[in-house]
């Protein structure tokens, strides 16, 4: 008898619907308040049951929760570099507006949430700077106190920081009105698909270009070709990159064509060039050749180089239980990034075969990001330096980790290769500095 009702007991209880059980999160709105927000299934949960399956409500806290959990994160990462970002870029009739958002992978670029983050901001800086005709350029400071949404800018990103993990800012921004007597053309190039959100597009870099005519009769649509044709070749001519710089790193030129066109164009790029400087490796007639070393006094001689390999979910919780079917991921890939260091010279042309007392690659696995962080160091006591040594181990070390990993995932990215430091030598000492 006794069993029987215990039987009968569980039967009831299973069979009871979980949404009508106090502090339980229905599937419905567990389902639709993940979708919404993007956030854990953990975290949905969590916002349901203290909002006793208030949908709206559990949204409304889960966002207060992302911002401030992301002000903290972000004054936790504000000291990681951000070399990687996207541009958004809006035209419409009242004019043309671009901006930069900083990240630090490649990765999070092609994050759908970071991307529609980008299309938030770029809307949000259109919609202030379209209500001043002149033209504005804001840089950091001013451009995160726009309101949008009852809120900051610099809200905004904070939330996103908190919700995606890893450091971000809303760089600067830059309007260009329509004017009358003028023909606006903007481009924006993609170094992969393209993407464009709403009428916004996204790209590495991008060009606002305005054409007025200054005199003669030309015609409207050969001047709407010309100035798209000079916005794409601006574009082109442009680098992205995040290194700060002294002088502001867009353009602003103006240019006579014919007599007849007057053009001033907005560009971002963050890198120049120094003309005055010449490479080593180019002679005079513009041909490579290698460079001779042999006054050179022999002296010691260290570079430290790094690389990060972003291996997602499955791939990481494989290499860090060290179950991959090819066997230890980080000390196949130590081993390659020691060999490759003492074969640089057969890898680059004009690269000199040089003595190395020394390489060693330490790898380290990084949770918050599912990564693999690597840094390489070579030594020598030689005419000329070993940093072509260390980034070539740093490197080949990340390529062996993704064909180690390939099998189980085929998107991950390798990012953020760069000298972190060199010593010895006539040209002095060199460290990395975050700016």
């Amino acid at each position: 008898m006794g069993r029987f009702l215990a039987t009968n007991v569980s039967l009831i209880l299973r069979g009871f619907p979980r949404h009508y059980c106090v502090g339980q999160a229905s599937k419905t709105n567990l389902s639709q308040l993940r979708k919404r927000t993007g956030v854990p299934l953990k975290n949905c949960r969590a916002a349901l049951q203290k909002c006793h399956n208030n949908l709206e409500e559990a949204e409304k806290w889960l966002k207060e929760q992302a911002q401030k959990e992301g002000w903290a994160r972000a004054d936790k990462l504000q000291s990681r570099p951000m070399s990687q970002g996207l541009l958004g870029l809006i035209q419409s009739r009242t004019g043309a507006t671009m901006i930069e958002v900083n990240c630090e992978t490649d990765f999070v670029t092609r994050n759908e949430k970071f991307q529609y983050l980008v299309y938030r901001l770029t809307l949000a800086c259109h919609n202030n700077l379209e209500k001043d005709a002149s033209k504005k350029v804001l840089q950091h400071e001013a451009v995160n106190t726009l309101p949008s949404e009852n809120k900051m800018l610099s809200d905004i990103v904070a939330q996103e920081v908190g919700t995606i993990g890893e450091n971000m800012r809303l760089r600067r921004a830059v309007f260009l009105p329509d004017s009358n007597g003028h023909i606006l053309s903007s481009y924006v190039h993609n170094s992969d698909k393209k993407v464009a959100i709403n009428g916004c597009h996204l790209g590495r870099f991008g060009t606002i270009l305005s054409v007025g005519k200054t005199s003669g009769t030309e015609n409207e649509d050969s001047l709407k070709e010309l100035t798209k044709d000079r916005g794409v070749t601006r574009s082109m001519a442009s680098v992205f990159s995040t290194r700060k710089q002294k002088k502001p790193n867009f353009h602003l030129s103006t240019q006579f064509i014919n007599k007849s066109l007057k053009f001033g164009h907005r560009n971002f790029c963050t890198s120049s060039l120094k003309y005055n400087q010449k490479l080593t490796h180019i002679d005079r007639n513009g041909k490579a050749k290698m460079v001779d070393v042999g006054n050179k006094e022999e002296t010691v001689r260290t570079a430290v180089a790094c690389a990060t390999i972003f291996l997602g979910d499955k791939a990481f919780s494989l290499v860090e239980a060290n179950k991959s079917k090819k066997g230890d991921v980080l000390i196949v890939a130590q081993l390659a990034g020691i060999m490759a260091a003492k074969r640089t010279s057969e890898l680059i042309p004009l690269c000199h075969n040089i003595g190395l007392s020394k390489v060693s690659v330490d790898l380290s696995l990084q949770k918050d990001t599912k990564s693999v962080y690597i840094e390489c160091m070579s030594k020598t006591v030689g005419k000329t330096g070993v940093e072509m040594e260390a980034i070539t181990g740093a490197s080949m070390s990340a390529i062996a980790v993704y064909d180690m990993c390939k099998a189980v995932d085929k998107e991950m990215v390798i990012s953020n290769i760069r000298l972190l430091s060199k010593k010895g030598g006539k040209s002095g000492d060199y460290m990395f500095v975050l700016k």
